[in-house]
């Protein structure tokens, strides 16, 4: 009886992820207007701080750090197609990866191993103490991409202004991130 009541939940689990259209944040799917993703966000405990047409901010917290979310929408029919976090601005390397790893290891949790680029251009490297100041000269990459059926999960670390990083994730929901591509391209 268990192994048919265990094979009857694993084929109920196969049914649920094949009728997942659209990517989700935090257990929501990225689809929609955007009023209504945003009030599934604010529900989530996200606080909306910004919001125009094509795009709200909100403040909350991701991977146990404090963040900033960008939701973002096409613009004329308001469907939500991404969601970007960006996190503190950095002026430590330790700091910056440490905000990676915390964030790599939550989604490595929800979505496996990602393809990865982490490294420093010759004859640069990790441990020289310039390490932001290569970020942003654009000889260091540190991005983790998680390619989902759904859409592309991806955080890097970003420069910013000068010997400065941040940590940025974006969640990009396929089929509406396409339908905003053939929309802009006509």
């Amino acid at each position: 009886m268990k192994y048919i009541l265990s094979i009857f939940a694993a084929a109920m689990l196969c049914l649920s992820a094949a009728a997942q259209d659209h990517l989700s944040f935090e257990g929501i799917p990225i689809e929609g207007p955007l009023s209504s993703f945003v009030d599934k966000l604010k529900e989530a405990g996200f606080k909306e701080w910004e919001d125009d047409v094509a795009r709200t901010l909100l403040k909350g917290k991701l991977f146990g750090r404090e963040c900033t979310l960008i939701v973002k929408s096409n613009p004329d029919s308001g469907e939500v197609y991404a969601v970007t976090a960006t996190f503190a601005i950095r002026n430590s390397w330790r700091l910056c990866k440490e905000d990676y790893i915390a964030a790599q290891e939550g989604l490595n949790k929800q979505f496996g191993r990602p393809t990865r680029i982490e490294k420093f251009e010759r004859p640069f490297r990790e441990g020289d103490g310039l390490e932001l100041h290569h970020l942003n000269m654009g000889l260091c990459k540190w991005i983790s991409t998680y390619n989902t059926p759904c859409g592309p999960v991806t955080l890097r670390l970003a420069p910013v202004i000068v010997n400065n990083g941040q940590l940025v994730v974006l969640w990009e929901d396929k089929i509406n991130s396409e339908q905003m591509s053939a929309k802009t391209g006509e």
